[in-house]
């Protein structure tokens, strides 16, 4: 199970690169756009096809963020609610999340398909849209698994109300006579 977690966490790390290579991408266009229409006054043709499609690059990066945690958040209502209902919170909206990620990849999914089938086009480029029917559909999946691993980890790392980890109170460790590396190290607590 680890060793999935840390393909699935390799894999969003992956793609969270290659979206900032499309924001960038992006970037780059839209002034260019900018400049040949302002400056030269011969705007330049497909600048915004081109620009969705490295939007649609760009949301590869929603598995990572799911994975770190750097998700919005409701915190000013959430927070208030005990720990445990907290977590339940979280878990729930994660199987939500889950659900809706699994509908939309799976519809995009058959929205490629038949794309390809009608040989769809962009209107200017002239180029056929499935491939980015079939990324917003990888990244789309990829945020399912991402919340699979999300939640697992919600589950794993769940302690009940009043039970204490060492690491998470140095003033414990203090006073028990141990500290953070002797536990990690595998010392003795007693």
């Amino acid at each position: 199970m680890e060793k999935a977690f840390k393909v699935i966490k390799t894999i969003s790390r992956s793609l969270m690169y290659v979206s900032y290579a499309a924001m960038l991408g992006m970037l780059g266009i839209t002034v260019w756009d900018v400049i040949m229409r302002y400056i030269f006054n011969r705007p330049s043709s497909g600048v915004t096809e081109i620009s969705q499609m490295f939007l649609i690059v760009a949301m590869t990066t929603m598995a990572h963020a799911l994975i770190e945690g750097r998700f919005i958040n409701v915190g000013v209502f959430v927070d208030k609610f005990p720990k445990k209902l907290n977590i339940g919170f979280e878990i729930g909206m994660g199987v939500a999340a889950l659900v809706f990620f699994i509908i939309v990849g799976t519809q995009l999914l058959g929205l490629t398909e038949t794309s390809i089938a009608i040989h769809e086009q962009y209107f200017i480029l002239k180029t056929p849209r499935w491939p980015m029917y079939l990324v917003l559909a990888v990244s789309f999946l990829a945020c399912a698994l991402a919340t699979v691993v999300f939640v697992i980890e919600r589950i794993k790392n769940y302690r009940p109300p009043g039970e204490v980890d060492i690491l998470d109170n140095p003033e414990l460790a203090v006073i028990l006579g141990t500290d953070k590396e002797d536990k990690k190290e595998g010392g003795d607590l007693s």
